[in-house]
């Protein structure tokens, strides 16, 4: 379940590329379709199988939900610095969480790409 929200997450923060990638190419409706059945619960690997995407498309998504870190994450001596903001999907259906640094770029442009809604910003 987890690797299919993470692959959510990847084809959501792809689409903006894809979609400009794909229609130029004339294979537009390809990739509606493809958004169509991720939408409808079908799992990613399988509603982009006819795309051939490159495999990197689908594997940096940044952080994900409920992947905690554990002490080998941890930094001894940390110096404070700025807090940031972070972006999550709108309704945890596929687990984007991303940290914006600050004065860095929004990301995602701050959209939820698939499902057209904002992500939400919370305290990083």
């Amino acid at each position: 379940m987890n690797r299919d929200r993470n692959r959510r997450a990847a084809f959501c923060a792809a689409l903006p590329f894809l979609t400009e990638y794909l229609t130029a190419q004339g294979r537009a409706e390809e990739l509606r379709a493809a958004v169509t059945a991720v939408l409808a619960d079908t799992p990613v690997d399988e509603a982009v199988a006819g795309l051939d995407l490159p495999r990197y498309v689908l594997e940096d998504t940044g952080t994900v939900r409920d992947a905690d870190p554990g002490p080998a994450d941890m930094v001894i001596d940390a110096v404070p610095r700025a807090e940031g903001e972070r972006y999550s999907c709108p309704d945890g259906w596929c687990g984007l969480h991303e940290v914006r640094e600050p004065g860095g770029p929004i990301p995602a442009q701050g959209r939820c790409w698939l499902r057209d809604r904002a992500l939400v910003p919370t305290r990083a």
